[in-house]
């Protein structure tokens, strides 16, 4: 019983060092508890795929920069890579506007 427990936490250091290069979780953590010295040595060989790392970020609120492309916050103005001012988009700014329209609760105690 105590081996299984081993074997499952052994497992969780391939599929971290995989998750962070865009691959997935779950199995390379099946991998790493069913082959620890083989998927250890396979998860540090393998090479990123920036693909899924990018596709990633842009599900978690990041947009790419017209004039460079780098990945910025969805928020920014400005680009921390080239330094150009970056235009709003019409979606952004429609959602903005209804946001203003919106009465805003007030609350007297």
């Amino acid at each position: 019983m105590e081996l299984f427990i081993v074997a499952a936490l052994l497992g969780l250091i391939p599929a971290f060092i995989a998750q962070s290069k865009g691959r997935s979780f779950g199995a390379w953590w099946l991998y790493g508890f069913l082959l620890f010295i083989v998927a250890i040595i396979h998860s540090l060989l393998i090479s990123k795929n920036d693909k899924a790392i990018e596709d990633k970020q842009l599900e978690n609120g990041m947009r790419k920069c017209p004039f460079c492309a780098e990945l910025v916050k969805k928020e920014a103005i400005k680009c921390k890579h080239c330094g150009s001012d970056i235009p709003i988009s019409e979606k952004e700014q429609t959602l903005g506007e209804e946001q203003e329209k919106k009465p805003k609760a007030q609350w007297f105690g």
